[in-house]
């Protein structure tokens, strides 16, 4: 009666004990797959950040660049040269193959030129704004998109690639025979092999045709090809 007593609160004892071992251990699955989430999900965040903050720095480059071009420098000696300057650096900024001149004729004075080219790069300051603007609210579209839909797709595919059973690797599989009379051989795993030899601690005892006859600690076993090899390799 006293064991039977103490069985049962051993038993008692033990089940929730089980249970929450259990418990913990499921738990602690979450958490890490929580935290691998939520790196993820970090990762994919900084880059596009980075990304938009490179974009807004290459735009903030060029535009300090035009600014430079809109002021004349206290040693030049003209207007002249203020005005080379500046298409120099209209042509270093991508607009070489767009004409300067607002005039049908071409621009002869300094002073018609430099109108002309402060013109030009107040729309090319435009233009590198809104297209800064627009591929950085494009770019924060990408993250959205990346950081729900994406990830969302991403994560499924890992789940299904985690529960997907992979094949075992073989181990003794006869690939192949090239059987003669005089000195047959055959694949096994990625070695040829002939009769005598050993592989895996295996003798390769006979080679026919369609078979390959081994031995292990005694006992012996016949394979065919792409056979399924037999529990002797272990």
């Amino acid at each position: 009666m006293k064991t039977l007593i103490l069985t049962l609160v051993c038993l008692l004892l033990v089940i929730p004990c089980q249970a929450a071992e259990k418990q913990l251990k499921q738990d602690q699955q979450i958490q890490e797959q929580l935290e691998n989430q939520e790196e993820q999900l970090k990762k994919i965040e900084n880059y596009f950040i980075g990304r938009i903050a490179e974009l807004r720095l290459r735009a903030a480059a060029e535009i300090r660049l035009l600014e430079v071009a809109e002021r004349p420098m206290p040693d030049w000696a003209g207007i002249t040269e203020w005005v080379d300057f500046a298409e120099t650096v209209l042509e270093i900024n991508g607009c070489e193959d767009e004409p300067y001149s607002i005039f049908e004729t071409k621009t002869e004075t300094p002073a018609q030129r430099l109108a002309v080219v402060l013109s030009r790069i107040a729309d090319r300051k435009n233009d590198i704004l809104s297209k800064s603007k627009w591929g950085a609210l494009n770019l924060e579209k990408q993250k959205k998109y990346a950081l729900t839909v994406g990830f969302e797709k991403l994560e499924k595919r890992s789940k299904e690639n985690a529960i997907t059973t992979k094949p075992k690797a073989t181990h003794g599989l006869v690939k192949g025979i090239v059987y003669s009379s005089e000195k047959p051989s055959a694949v096994v795993d990625h070695k040829i092999v002939h009769e005598g030899e050993t592989i895996h601690a295996v003798a390769v005892v006979k080679i026919y045709k369609d078979k390959v006859e081994f031995q292990k600690n005694g006992k012996k076993w016949e394979q065919k090809v792409r056979q399924t090899p037999e529990a002797y390799w272990k």
